[in-house]
């Protein structure tokens, strides 16, 4: 039995009945409550970003076993990105060598100020693309 186009048993005036309202194609007026309900809800939402909380940030900080400090879901300024590849030669500048070390990357994106470098993995070598795509010449 579908429940399309059914307006009974909706919980008006909560974001639960405006999700069932979208659910059901039923549209929502402004004497049901749910629009207002839906709007308070962004609102929330969007002070607590304004302010730095994530809004899942307890939830999360409890999942991953308290290892991380929760409150913010934005990086600290001049914070450390990636951590350092235990990897020797790792991001390198890439040296005339051939043949280079099997399973190793070579990455050079045309246009960049950044050289041409060696990483020992497609993630370290990921890093390695952004970066040189970052440090693009933009005079060309």
């Amino acid at each position: 039995m579908s429940l399309i186009g059914k307006d009974e048993g909706i919980e008006h005036g909560t974001m639960r009945g405006f999700r069932q309202h979208t659910r059901r194609k039923v549209p929502t007026t402004e004497a049901c409550g749910c629009l207002q309900a839906k709007r308070e809800h962004e609102a929330a939402k969007s002070e607590a970003r304004q302010a730095g909380l994530a809004p899942r940030a307890a939830g999360q900080h409890k999942w991953n076993g308290e290892k991380y400090a929760a409150g913010t879901s934005r990086p600290e300024a001049n914070t450390a990105i990636r951590a350092a590849c235990p990897t020797d030669g790792c991001g390198q500048e890439a040296a005339d060598r051939f043949p280079q070390q099997r399973g190793w990357v070579r990455i050079h994106v045309t246009g960049s100020t950044d050289p041409a470098r060696d990483y020992c993995s497609g993630s370290c070598a990921t890093y390695g693309i952004a970066l040189a795509e970052l440090r693009m010449d933009n005079a060309a």
